[in-house]
């Protein structure tokens, strides 16, 4: 009877310091305070590092940063840039502190054509102002539930979590990250190491609720946004067509 008991207790605690790394306490006032302010306006932390080689943000990359072309893209604001430096497979080693396994791997492979020209960083991130004030309107008002895998009072909003208490916060900030609807087309392929690759070729849409005209956003508060997925090419996988309706929770 005391080893159930000491079993019932050790698992009673496995479980209770389970949802106190998944549910985070509530944000104050004074920490919403800082959105706009120590933090930029979604949460980030406005300030550099202390090494320099992160700037501090000051507002992201303007409307204007490039030269507008005809197809309602603009020109790099960076093309004079130079890199700071090269990494190459020479001298890979005194920056392998930096690199990731696989890019060490590419050094160690490709030793004669694998490179990595290091430029300065740029925090080129910047949102429409009513992203702004809707995050700021709406910090400390979402709440994680059924232990991380959703989020409640939080509708057709964007960052749930900008002062987030816990890692799941930081998950569903990227979940509901500001985006618009799209329509695209694209291809991947997969290249092998003798170069050989096939190309798929796919079309998606995604659309949110908020953002579709012909849609009642009061009537689906918990759906995030609705995705569709057809498959072009190749042959063999040609007509294949994937449908989500992503929630919330």
């Amino acid at each position: 009877m005391r080893k159930q008991t000491t079993l019932l207790g050790a698992g009673g605690l496995a479980l209770s310091l389970l949802a106190t790394s998944v549910m985070a306490q509530g944000v104050t006032s004074a920490e919403i305070a800082q959105l706009g302010n120590t933090l930029t306006p979604v949460g980030a932390e406005r300030a550099g590092n202390a090494a320099g080689t992160i700037p501090e943000w000051t507002g992201g990359l303007g409307p204007d940063a490039g030269q507008a072309l005809a197809d309602n893209f603009q020109t790099n604001p960076f093309a004079g840039e130079q890199p700071e430096f090269v990494i190459t497979a020479q001298n890979y080693q005194q920056y392998r502190d930096n690199l990731s396994p696989g890019q060490i791997a590419m050094f160690e492979r490709y030793p004669e054509t694998f490179r990595m020209p290091i430029y300065k960083s740029q925090r080129t991130v910047g949102y429409p102002q009513y992203v702004y004030d809707q995050v700021k309107a709406t910090a400390g008002q979402a709440r994680l539930v059924n232990n991380g895998d959703g989020i409640e009072n939080f509708s057709h909003g964007v960052f749930a979590f900008p002062i987030p208490k816990a890692g799941a916060e930081v998950i569903w900030n990227h979940n509901t990250r500001y985006r618009v609807n799209i329509k695209r087309w694209y291809m991947q392929a997969m290249p092998q190491t003798n170069g050989s690759y096939t190309l798929i070729k796919l079309e998606e849409e995604v659309g949110y609720p908020q953002y579709m005209p012909d849609v009642d956003e009061s009537a689906m508060p918990n759906t995030l946004l609705f995705f569709k997925q057809r498959v072009n090419a190749p042959a063999r996988l040609a007509g294949n067509v994937l449908l989500v309706h992503d929630t919330l929770d």
